[in-house]
């Protein structure tokens, strides 16, 4: 092998070490239950099981480095922070995090509807998970974002009269929940640190440089062109920027690296590098088999 491949090649590991090294740190510590559940309902979906889903996110995400639970539990028990992270003057000084997420569980639940007429009845199943979630400076204390997330999941539906009845139901509605609320908890931590844009436009398609690791189908965002920062002339804070909606779009194809979505909103001309927010409102979706033929996916 030629010296000039072998110059090529150590380029490459070393550019690749070195945007490792360069990437912010995040963890993500333990989200309180703010409600009380029956037994059954936490060994299928209990906290853990959404902050590990948070934390696995993240790490697909690509544009973060985990730290590990157990040493954060370690110091905020040592720091004596663990039962005042909820205090919005928190000041909190972590070695080696950049960011922290936390919070709580506000809503872990299932509720059957149903609605009867005459001899005939009809049951739907959903599950229910939300969390209020914040993401904080490490070094400086600042809550950077805070947000609530709920997702809805219709897990099952029947009918039944005097006779018969067929009612079908997923257990794992809490579960996919969970998924679904830790996929867009990850989503804010990188819109507020590495905005989604767009990358291309090609067409009506419009290219964004983040995959599935926080993007679905189905995912509908703003698209704003950002303009002159804003600075408070008392304290010579930025206070964010000028900002032109451009419009809406919605997410048709999601991979590893990136989106294509659809226009479904135009009040001006799209441009690369423009700043995509994803519209938060209250996530759910049908039954898996309805959820398929809808082409939904998580």
């Amino acid at each position: 092998m030629s010296n000039k491949y072998l110059f090529l090649i150590l380029i490459f590991f070393t550019s690749n070490s070195f945007t490792q090294e360069n990437l912010p740190i995040v963890a993500v510590s333990q989200f309180e239950q703010t409600f009380q559940n029956d037994r059954r309902s936490r060994s299928a979906a209990n906290p853990d099981n959404y902050e590990a889903m948070l934390e696995t996110q993240l790490i697909k995400v690509g544009r973060f480095r985990v730290y590990e639970r157990n040493k954060l539990e370690e110091v905020l028990r040592e720091q004596g922070l663990q039962e005042s992270l909820s205090g919005n003057n928190t000041q909190i000084k972590i070695d080696g995090v950049d960011y922290l997420v936390y919070g709580a569980i506000t809503d872990m639940s299932s509720e059957a509807k149903e609605i009867s007429t005459g001899g005939f009845l009809s049951v739907r199943v959903s599950n229910r998970f939300g969390v209020d979630i914040k993401i904080v400076d490490a070094l400086s204390g600042e809550i950077r974002r805070a947000e609530s997330i709920v997702a809805v999941i219709e897990s099952g539906s029947g009918v039944a009269t005097r006779n018969f009845s067929n009612i079908q139901a997923d257990t794992n509605g809490l579960v996919e929940a969970q998924r679904i609320v830790a996929k867009r908890s990850a989503a804010l931590l990188a819109e507020s640190i590495f905005p989604i844009r767009v990358v291309d436009i090609f067409n009506d398609e419009i290219y964004l440089n983040y995959g599935d690791s926080i993007l679905s189908v189905g995912d509908r965002l703003k698209v704003i062109q950002e303009g002159r920062e804003i600075i408070d002339q008392d304290t010579g804070l930025s206070l964010g920027s000028r900002q032109k909606v451009l419009g809406e779009i919605e997410i048709v194809s999601a991979d590893s690296n990136l989106s294509i979505a659809k226009i479904i909103k135009n009040d001006a001309e799209f441009t690369v590098g423009a700043v995509a927010k994803i519209i938060l409102e209250t996530l759910g979706s049908k039954n898996k088999e309805q959820r398929e033929r809808k082409g939904k996916k998580i």
